[in-house]
């Protein structure tokens, strides 16, 4: 063949090919426009899921979400002219984090903030708590609390680590007499300290086997600078840096639309999944990805499924652990700290025996017992929070704001102010996760009931039927090393996703 012919025949080839690979997208972009995928929750792990698929060629992929707003438990408000997280709220950790990942390069994070976190330990009779003590329990708390170290659970009999812990305190402090003397008073500190972590009512209820929680390195409270993590969703559906580029996810987003039934019966016969949504209106899909929290499935499961979830997943839901964690913000004109400079100092709050036991009776106030201290939040000085793990928070949201509002005053008054003249705020913001029924709480935690039950999350995050996945689950529970976290979520989501993505780009090979 000469040359010129030859040129010719690869041309055409190449035209052939090229029209091959054409075709094959035309047919990949038609498969994914034709399938219609609900989603159930516009949280992190929904929005991150609906984006991938809209990256990928699917059209037809709907929201459901129960609230007024998109975002579940991140929830970046205002107050004042100051951004304010009342859910997920630092990026912990940094290596292989898809949430830092995301964020930082845009510069939205503050990588260098909490590097050097100091501490002023007050009791309730607004003393500082003396010097012996406060190293006793910072080293004690380093050893035994940091999610950057770990515990030799071989070592232990212990099951759940309140009973290490207090079994430790016995063996590390048995000759230290000022320990044991506050020894009550400390344990009450250090159980709450724990359950800012956790979640859990009682640190009864967490195992010691922390060792399925991966801990991304670098630093663990990762802040945003002047935004919140409410951010990460206009980057995930590519809204933000750019709005040019923005994925069609806010678009089919249905707001206010609670699920109230999942009809997944006869999809092996090729009939369509139907949900139902409060209002009465019901929608087909071929797929559903459910991305509730592990609260709303412990209290729906049972009237959300028909047919009942396979007995496997139902087991998961019961004994995987879920709490709730609350906060309050308060609003100074300025920063009582003055000219001092604590954005990297932790006000610890210890309570005596004493003014314990006048308020622990009291249904009212009780939940201040729960409230470990107060810090200035991270480049917000005239802001300042509370964080109130579990049954304390719990309570807390019970309790008339304004009374909340007057109940913290005189917590700062009664431990910090004989070092500190505390104004009164000029706002107040609260949370109410656990009382919230589109939530019954913020996230998920290892429980010793799981561990008894050999249940994780990775149960729960298996779709029902693996072969042809109808309905997926996502979200920060079904994450199986990295539970309880945003970037855990975001991942969940991405998974559920790729599930449907392999599925079908399969079918079109064998196709």
């Amino acid at each position: 063949m000469r040359s010129r012919d030859n040129f010719i025949y690869t041309f055409m080839c190449l035209m052939i090919v090229n029209k091959y690979i054409i075709a094959t997208d035309d047919i990949n972009n038609v498969v994914n426009s034709n399938k219609k995928i609900i989603i159930i929750g516009a949280g992190a792990a929904g929005i991150a899921a609906a984006s991938k698929l809209f990256e990928n060629g699917f059209k037809n992929v709907t929201i459901l979400e129960a609230e007024n707003r998109i975002g579940g438990r991140l929830y970046t408000t205002k107050l004042g002219n100051y951004s304010v997280d009342l859910g997920g709220q630092w990026v912990h950790g940094q290596k292989n984090n898809v949430a830092f990942n995301l964020a930082n390069p845009l510069g939205l994070l503050d990588p260098r903030n909490n590097i050097n976190i100091q501490e002023k330990f007050f009791n309730s009779s607004d003393n500082l708590i003396s010097s012996s003590i406060e190293n006793y329990l910072k080293n004690f708390f380093d050893k035994y609390f940091t999610e950057t170290n770990t515990i030799d659970v071989p070592s232990t009999t212990a099951k759940s680590y309140g009973d290490f812990i207090k079994q430790t305190y016995d063996k590390e402090f048995q000759n230290i007499t000022e320990m044991m003397d506050h020894k009550a008073e400390i344990l009450s500190y250090l159980e709450i300290s724990k359950l800012n972590y956790e979640s859990a009512d009682s640190w009864n209820d967490v195992s010691i086997h922390d060792d399925r929680y991966i801990i991304r390195k670098g630093h663990q409270d990762i802040a945003w600078i002047s935004t919140g993590y409410g951010k990460i969703l206009d980057i995930l559906m590519k809204r933000y840096p750019d709005p040019d580029k923005e994925l069609p996810v806010a678009n089919n987003t249905i707001l206010n639309a609670e699920v109230t039934l999942i009809d997944y019966a006869n999809t092996e016969n090729g009939h369509p999944i139907l949900v139902t949504i409060k209002d009465g209106r019901t929608f087909e899909a071929d797929h559903i990805i459910v991305t509730v929290s592990l609260g709303v499935l412990k209290a729906q499961y049972k009237s959300l499924f028909t047919p009942p979830l396979p007995p496997e997943k139902i087991q998961t839901i019961e004994t995987l652990g879920f709490g709730t964690a609350g906060k309050v913000f308060l609003l100074f004109q300025e920063s009582f700290l003055g000219n001092e400079n604590y954005n990297n100092t932790h006000f610890e709050f210890i309570w005596n025996n004493a003014d314990r036991k006048i308020i622990q009776n009291d249904p009212e106030r009780m939940w201040l017992l729960g409230v470990t201290g107060v810090w200035q939040v991270e480049h917000k000085p005239k802001l300042f929070e509370f964080y109130i793990p579990s049954k304390w928070s719990k309570v807390m949201e019970t309790i008339p704001e304004n009374r909340v509002y007057n109940q913290t005053i005189k917590l700062l008054e009664q431990f910090m102010g004989k070092q500190y003249k505390i104004p009164k705020p000029i706002a107040i913001i609260r949370t109410q996760w656990y009382t919230n029924p589109h939530f019954r709480g913020t996230y998920s935690y290892h429980s010793v009931q799981s561990d008894d039950q050999h249940t994780y999350p990775e149960a729960l995050q298996k779709p029902i039927t693996s072969e042809n996945p109808k309905v997926l689950f996502a979200g920060e529970a079904t994450s199986a090393h990295r539970f309880s976290t945003a970037d855990g979520a975001i991942e969940s989501g991405w998974t559920a996703a790729e599930i449907l993505i392999k599925l079908y780009n399969t079918q079109l090979v064998k196709s």
